[in-house]
């Protein structure tokens, strides 16, 4: 996409508010106009006033100068206002664009990218494209009606004379696209390391007790430091060239001013020139630099919004949002079950998952375990499609999962995992969000004391109001975990999926949780992924991955009675808890029965 196709869609934005607009650029045109006319007076006030001493002429000329400018001061508030007001609802519609496509996009691309790199885009690349909106075309229009004010007095005065500026143009304009080109070229590189040290700075605020744990500060210090000297130098080889514009427009200004004086001074000699039209013309060449020199910087402006655009537009036009399919089926239950068949999945080289196949029942509790990097959280993972299996098919009551809504398929799924994921709002508002954030405080404290959780919320300062901060920082994991339950038990899904939901908690919050979760799985088909053994012996059924292949399947008797790798990692970790029981006092064992079974049930 070229620069001009880059503007011109950025100047699509405008099309909703093109009134205000138009009135902005109406403006700009008088506002330019009438910088110029000082000028053109100065021909009058010399020639009519102090040559002929003329006093009625001398007060015309006062009162038309006085009247120009507080016209022009209203003409010019109403293009500020008007073009700023554009600008920034350009700006906007751009970034509320930008949102949308990302929330739009597949799990895939946010694995590749960094949260840095989406948030430079979204404010630094848009600020850029933000003046290119607004200050940029308001200077442009001022600024460019200023120069063809100015060069049209210089005409009129002295046609042979304007002939020397006009040798000056093409050159002087050649510079200024130059000098652009190297500008987008280096802001292209700026919004890189934009993105770089965003990153930094997430990693560092999020792991902050990471940071003081380890005694980093310095470390951290020195790394955003040095990412931040690069952002510097970048930025600085922007401005060397910004500044170095307006000092080669002001050389050849000079240059050209002494050979029109030389010129003029002459003309005025041999009788082919009034005083007035020599101080007009002269006047008017001074004043003509500076627009000149103005447009250079806007032109950069604008050189720096298009590498903004040219960012944002490639996100947008290079990555295709997932494929919701809305006039899919509607998922409304489930009652016979979820079948997978030959499912295969890689992220890239090498297969994670490869050839599963097997069958979930309607209203069951199905396990998968397996060592760390078996694949066990990627095959929730394609459950609700976050991601689609690169081979076979996921079936819902035998019916293939890409024939449905996408959204409606996953409206009827509950996820909750061991890394809870809560908002900077209220508890009420966390709670909420499991039913697309419009519930009645009557439901959100039924599935508050449903998960377990009453009884700490009302202890909060403001109960259900208390705002959480950030990831919900307020709160213990226990207490975070019991929210998420919370939040899938007001979503009331048909199809439940437990991602090491407790594996992170004290024996305490464990058998809390544990009991929110039964009440959060009775009725619902559930597929709980867990490295603690105990904790899924109750399961209808146990699948054990390894290496992305199902090895084994059966009841947790049937797999221990088995020998195999089931058998295994009990064994190993029956040798662990005993151990750590021998330090902390907890003797092994004891651990609550999972899905309400009985302590010792096998």
């Amino acid at each position: 996409m070229s620069r001009f196709q880059i503007y011109i869609r950025v100047l699509g934005y405008l099309k909703p508010y093109r009134v205000r607009f138009a009135a902005a650029a109406v403006c700009t045109v008088f506002v330019g106009a009438f910088n110029a006319l000082p000028a053109l007076l100065v021909r009058y006030a010399v020639d009519d006033v102090l040559i002929a001493k003329d006093t009625g002429m001398a007060f015309a000329l006062s009162v038309g100068v006085a009247g120009i400018y507080a016209l022009k001061g209203g003409l010019a508030y109403c293009q500020n206002y008007l073009m700023y007001w554009v600008g920034q609802r350009v700006v906007m519609d751009i970034r509320n664009s930008l949102h949308r496509h990302l929330l739009c996009l597949p799990l895939r691309f946010f694995d590749d990218k960094t949260t840095g790199e989406l948030m430079s885009k979204v404010t630094y690349d848009i600020t850029l494209m933000q003046k290119a909106a607004s200050s940029a075309v308001r200077d442009l229009g001022r600024h460019f009606f200023t120069f063809v004010g100015l060069l049209g007095i210089a005409i009129y005065n002295q046609p042979r004379m304007a002939l020397l500026f006009l040798v000056v143009i093409p050159p002087v304009a050649f510079l200024i696209a130059h000098f652009g080109e190297r500008i987008r070229r280096i802001t292209r590189t700026t919004q890189v390391k934009m993105g770089e040290m965003n990153t930094l700075m997430k990693e560092t605020y999020v792991g902050m007790r990471m940071v003081k744990a380890f005694g980093a500060e310095a470390a951290e210090e020195a790394r955003f430091a040095r990412a931040n000297l690069s952002f510097f130098r970048r930025i600085m080889k922007a401005m060397r060239v910004r500044a170095m514009t307006p000092s080669i427009v002001d050389g050849i200004g000079g240059l050209l001013a002494g050979l029109v004086l030389w010129y003029g001074a002459g003309m005025v000699i041999r009788g082919e020139a009034t005083p007035g039209q020599l101080s007009s013309f002269l006047v008017a060449v001074g004043m003509i630099y500076s627009p000149l020199k103005s447009l250079s910087r806007v032109y950069h402006t604008l050189m720096e919004g298009v590498a903004g655009g040219q960012s944002v537009f490639e996100l947008m036009d290079r990555h295709a949002p997932e494929e919701v399919h809305p006039g899919g089926r509607k998922m409304e239950g489930l009652s016979e079950g979820i079948r997978f068949s030959g499912v295969g999945f890689s992220y890239g080289a090498g297969a994670v998952l490869d050839d599963l196949s097997f069958e979930v029942p309607a209203g069951s509790v199905f396990a998968l375990v397996g060592a760390s990097g078996a694949g066990k959280t990627t095959l929730l993972d394609l459950i609700p499609r976050f991601y689609a299996p690169t081979s076979g098919r996921i079936e819902f009551d035998g019916v293939d999962g890409t024939e449905f809504d996408l959204r409606s398929l996953r409206s009827r799924i509950g996820v909750v995992g061991q890394q809870v994921i809560l908002f900077d709002d209220t508890v009420a508002g966390n709670i909420a969000y499991g039913a697309g954030g419009e519930a009645s405080s009557e439901d959100i404290e039924s599935a508050a004391r449903a998960a377990n959780a009453h009884a700490f919320i009302e202890a909060l300062p403001d109960g259900y109001g208390t705002q959480l901060g950030e990831d919900g920082v307020r709160l213990s994991g226990g207490e975070r975990q019991r929210i998420a339950i919370a939040r899938a038990i007001l979503q009331d899904p048909p199809i439940l999926l437990l991602d090491e939901a407790t594996s992170a908690l004290d024996a305490e919050n464990e058998r809390v949780i544990q009991e929110a979760l039964d009440q959060l799985m009775k009725g619902r088909t559930t597929i709980v992924v867990a490295h603690r053994l105990a904790t899924v012996r109750g399961a209808d059924e146990i699948a054990v991955l390894d290496g992305g292949r199902l090895a084994e399947r059966g009841t947790h008797a049937e797999l221990m009675a088995a020998g195999g790798l089931y058998s295994r990692f009990s064994a190993m970790q029956l040798d662990g808890d005993g151990e750590n029981s021998a330090h902390s006092g907890v003797p092994a064992g004891s651990e609550p029965a999972p899905f309400g079974e009985p302590d010792g049930a096998s």
